[in-house]
C-alpha cells in the first residue's frame, strides 16, 4: 500500500502546486507520480506496487482483447445456419486460492460470451464451467489458464497445495 499512498500524495501535491485542485490535475499528478515510481522503484521502495500496477494494466488490455474476440466469435456463430458450437462442461484446475481471486476469475470468465461458470469443487481447486465454441476440453482449459495467468500478474501469489495447473486428460 506504500506505493499507492505515495502516488496519491504526489497527485495531491501536483494539484496544489498547479494552483487548481481538479480531477484533471489530480489525474495528471497521479500519472506523473506513477511515472516517477516507474523510474525509481528501488529508491522509493515501490517495486511491488509498480509491477502489480503494470500487471493490472496488462490484464485490462488482455481482457478487452479477449472480450472483443469472444463477442465477434459468438456473433459469427449466430449468423451461421448450423454453427459448430460444440457445447461441453469441463473441469479446470485452478491455482488461485483466495475467495476474492476466485470470484474475480469467475466474473471475468462469465463476462466473456460463450462461457458460464457453474461452480467450484468442494476443495475449491477445480472450476466447473459450460463453454461453447472450443474444439476440445484441452483448448477450453487452456483458455481459462490464460485468464488465470493474467490475473496472477497483479494478484497476491497463490498459497496452498496446488502450485500450478494440473495435467488433465480430456
Amino acid at each position: 500500500m506504500r506505493g499507492l499512498a505515495l502516488n496519491i500524495m504526489l497527485a495531491v501535491v501536483w494539484a496544489l502546486f498547479s494552483g487548481e485542485v481538479s480531477t484533471r490535475e489530480l489525474a495528471i499528478g497521479f500519472l506523473l507520480g506513477f511515472a516517477l515510481q516507474l523510474v525509481f522503484p528501488d529508491a522509493l521502495g515501490t517495486r511491488s506496487y509498480v509491477s502489480r500496477s503494470l500487471g493490472l494494466l496488462r490484464f485490462l488490455g488482455f481482457f478487452l482483447r479477449e472480450l472483443t474476440v469472444a463477442n465477434v466469435q459468438v456473433a459469427l456463430f449466430a449468423l451461421q445456419s448450423h454453427p459448430p458450437l460444440n457445447p461441453m462442461v469441463v473441469a479446470v484446475p485452478v491455482r488461485l486460492r483466495s475467495d476474492s481471486a476466485q470470484t474475480l476469475l469467475t466474473a471475468v470468465i462469465t463476462l466473456m460470451p460463450g462461457s458460464v461458470v457453474l461452480g467450484f469443487s468442494p476443495a475449491r481447486d477445480e472450476l466447473y464451467l459450460h463453454i461453447v465454441g472450443t474444439r476440445n476440453p484441452r483448448e477450453a482449459r487452456e483458455s481459462i489458464w490464460r485468464v488465470e495467468a493474467q490475473l496472477l500478474n497483479f494478484l497476491p501469489a497463490p498459497t496452498g497445495p496446488a502450485a500450478g495447473p494440473k495435467e488433465v486428460t480430456p
